[in-house]
């Protein structure tokens, strides 16, 4: 059988045994080494899952490290390799998909959201196009950390789209969460922004900003923010500001700290998803850009695993604590109430508690 973590309701995980996957073709077999928790996975534990209907049960667990445990008919791969795997299942021929842009397929399923179940098992099976082996330079339990790489690949993508060169920019980034730390090492390797900002309420993340990289660290309230970037921007506001966070207050403050004709890259997911608190006469007012990013590229995950191999991006740092798969509900717990200053959260479906 296979030790499962299943989600009935908020804050209600069970550890239960569901069957082995069973493998059609072109599919593979993973055993789930390594399963980092992600800050938004946190917010469905304890609220529930936006618009999935009540007594749904799913398998969260998104961020996916692995060994090839079946190959199936594939002829691409052999057991026991090491992977990440992508947990987007796009189609391929839609198209969004034949432009490059599979993260807004138009039939995508995601692992981790009904109906598809997510790595919080000790076996999952996944398409082949979804496997990528990553060499031996990547340390344990970094496998699961090529994901969250792959969002902010995405997000600087995006932002770039829109805003052109990071160069000589003010750039702000909303939360020193995983994703805030990751993208405050990634932005000076694709150009030399003037100064990176970093808002964040909790200060041991704050402290990590700082070590990664950050030259300005704020923390914020929606009273004091705008004062503070005003500040030390010498009056003139942020070109670039990330939202990372998800929080409610988050969006408002990012708004806020924009710089008239600014761009304002919304990453982080709220726990209500029907809107965003954005003031529309601030916004409107200044002429700002707001780009929402969906998730990663799938195209991007070979770069992310380059830039973790490489040390480029430091991913080892983040991870904070480490559970087994019965542990999990403590896990989740710690996360939400932010406690131990815990940070990137490591499930081993395997070892035992």
């Amino acid at each position: 059988m296979n030790k499962s973590a299943i989600l009935y309701g908020p804050k209600d995980i069970r550890i239960e045994d569901t069957p082995m996957p069973v493998l059609s073709s072109d599919e593979v077999l993973i055993k789930s080494t390594d399963v980092s928790i992600c800050a938004t996975e946190v917010k469905y534990w304890y609220h529930g899952i936006p618009n999935v209907p009540q007594g749904t049960k799913i398998i969260q667990g998104h961020e996916l490290g692995g060994i090839i445990e079946d190959v199936g008919s594939c002829q691409n791969f052999e057991k026991s390799m090491r992977v990440a795997v992508d947990p987007s299942i796009w189609c391929g021929i839609c198209d969004m998909c034949m432009n490059g842009m599979s993260n807004l397929c138009r039939n995508l399923q995601f692992m981790s959201l009904p109906p598809v179940n997510g790595g919080f098992q000790q076996f999952y099976k996944v398409p082949s196009k979804n496997v990528h082996p990553i060499p031996t330079e990547i340390p344990p339990d970094c496998a699961s950390m090529v994901e969250p790489v792959c969002v902010v690949l995405n997000a600087i993508s995006d932002a770039k789209k829109i805003s052109g060169s990071f160069d000589d920019k003010i750039i702000a980034i909303v939360g020193a969460g995983s994703l805030g730390l990751i993208l405050t090492q990634a932005l000076r390797l694709y150009g030399s922004p003037k100064m990176i900002c970093v808002l964040e309420p909790l200060v041991y993340r704050l402290k990590m900003a700082e070590k990664f990289g950050a030259d300005v660290l704020i923390n914020p309230n929606p009273d004091n923010s705008i004062e503070a970037i005003m500040d030390v921007t010498k009056g003139l506001g942020a070109d670039i500001v990330f939202e990372v966070s998800g929080d409610f207050e988050a969006y408002q403050i990012a708004s806020n700290i924009s710089k008239p004709a600014g761009s304002i890259i919304i990453v982080g997911i709220p726990v209500d998803q029907d809107y965003i608190p954005i003031q529309s006469i601030i916004a409107r007012r200044a002429g700002l850009a707001l780009k929402f990013v969906r998730r990663f590229n799938p195209k991007d995950f070979p770069q992310a695993i380059k830039l973790i191999a490489s040390g480029k991006i430091n991913v080892t740092d983040l991870i904070s604590h480490k559970f087994s798969i019965e542990e999990i509900s403590r896990a989740f717990e710690l996360l939400h109430q932010h406690l131990d200053n815990a940070l990137k959260v490591i499930i081993h479906p395997h070892q035992e508690s």
